[in-house]
């Protein structure tokens, strides 16, 4: 892959093809693209083209820009026609659109923002729970609702694949981009991608599943993502920024064991990354807010054999524990899928550090599901309740001018609607978060 800086007609010729809303999905040539591993300085995109073997050309233009300068990026698809382009020495908190082609007439075109350095106000939206392919008008509503981020918590497909076969990950991820809501919205925001069950192997699945080895690896290959295997293990847990803001993902599947056995050798997420999650946490204490991305319900009775940290809970309390000896907790926010609804809870339920005195406010969680399969109800209870509806999402807005760092919190309906009392307000600053008293709404 080679980069080149022109500004000769022909480049920009091929820039001006590019629009704010970017184009249909063709037919056959590039097949889709989308963006992600998005930092200040620098984003990922991933296409997928007709072939492999190809040579596919990637033009990117700051958007309403009088700079006529443009950068073409080449690769070279793999042999199943995955195009990666690792985009280097961008401008922070700017607008970028690019275009691919393969050499014909069929193009695909979008857009994203790299993030903001130091402090920095943004947008963020969140969901899980589509059937595959769904063409839900709630990812138009995600789309009209312009985060700078889309986090997508599982089951970005339904496919329950049980089997070690990376040809049917490869055609899941071909149906999800053949919806035309979900591949507009993919080619207008960057996403940051964790999954779960359904799309890693079948229902309620862990380490033992077949289809393992094939998820990992189709992952790595079709998905735009954060840096992999800092540590060594082998699942697709991450970190970034965003602004000041530190996110961490971790990946409840791919290294969990059963939820069945002795309680003191269950885990969810593996020695490895047990320790990588542990680590993340401690550099992130002085961070104004962390967000961890845990797809699965937290809070949930113990009990083995569930779906959820309550078949996991000694190693829950340790991170508890944890996370409150950094005195991390009230600049902890938890965002969750999995469940098919949208709950917030303000730290009243959330509390599972040992020595921690009875009814001292854990940390913040907020669910955001279905976006549109059937709907649940798993874990709490909840201090803001349960909606239980089709097409759901959440919103983070976190606003921060340096010294006061404030989180908007709230759960939407498919037509991006505030769902009733699906909100919550946090206002960081001097090291703590507190919640404002009108916070339910």
């Amino acid at each position: 892959m080679s980069l080149r800086a022109a500004a000769s007609a022909a480049v920009l010729a091929a820039v001006l093809a590019l629009g704010a809303e970017p184009s249909a999905q063709p037919a056959a040539g590039v097949r889709w693209a989308w963006s992600g591993g998005v930092t200040a300085r620098s984003a990922t995109v991933k296409a997928r083209v007709s072939r492999g073997g190809i040579p596919v050309r990637l033009t990117l233009v700051r958007a309403n820009s009088a700079i006529t300068m443009a950068a073409s990026y080449e690769a070279t698809a793999d042999p199943h026609g995955i195009a990666s382009f690792d985009l280097q020495a961008l401008a922070s908190a700017t607008r970028y659109e690019y275009r691919v082609d393969a050499g014909g007439s069929a193009v695909v075109t979008g857009t994203f923002r790299t993030f903001g350095e130091g402090p920095w106000s943004f947008r963020l939206a969140f969901s899980a729970c589509a059937e595959t392919g769904s063409a839900s008008g709630v990812f138009d509503a995600i789309r009209d609702a312009r985060p700078d981020l889309f986090v997508h918590t599982g089951d970005i497909h339904y496919e329950d694949i049980t089997g070690n076969d990376p040809e049917r990950f490869r055609r899941a991820f071909d149906a999800v981009m053949a919806s035309p809501t979900q591949s507009r919205l993919y080619r207008s925001v960057p996403i940051a991608y964790t999954w779960d069950d359904h799309d890693f192997g079948g229902n309620g699945s862990d380490a033992s599943s077949a289809a393992r080895p094939s998820a990992l690896a189709v992952y790595r290959q079709f998905v735009p993502h954060y840096p992999l295997n800092a540590d060594g293990a082998a699942g697709i847990h991450q970190a970034f920024f965003i602004g000041r803001v530190r996110v961490v993902m971790t990946d409840s599947r791919s290294e969990r064991s059963p939820s069945r056995g002795a309680p003191r050798t269950r885990t969810m997420l593996g020695a490895a990354q047990l320790r990588w999650l542990k680590d993340e946490l401690s550099a992130a204490a002085s961070s104004p807010l962390v967000i961890w991305v845990n797809t699965v319900p937290w809070i949930a009775k113990p009990g083995s054999g569930s779906d959820n940290w309550g078949a996991y809970a000694l190693e829950r309390e340790a991170i508890a524990t944890h996370i409150d000896a950094l005195g991390l907790t009230s600049r902890l926010l938890m965002l969750s899928g999995d469940a098919h609804m949208t709950a917030i809870d303000d730290g009243t339920h959330s509390n599972y550090a040992t020595g921690s005195a009875r009814g001292n406010r854990g940390f913040v969680v907020m669910h955001a599901a279905p976006l549109d399969r059937k709907t649940s109800e798993k874990g709490g209870p909840y201090s803001h309740g349960v909606s239980r509806e089709r097409g759901q999402f959440g919103l983070v807005d976190v606003s921060d001018d340096g010294r006061r760092l404030t989180v908007e919190l709230s759960g939407r309906s498919q037509s991006g609607a505030l769902i009733p009392r699906m909100r919550l307000t946090l206002t960081c600053a001097g090291g703590e978060c507190g919640i404002r008293p009108s916070g339910i709404r």
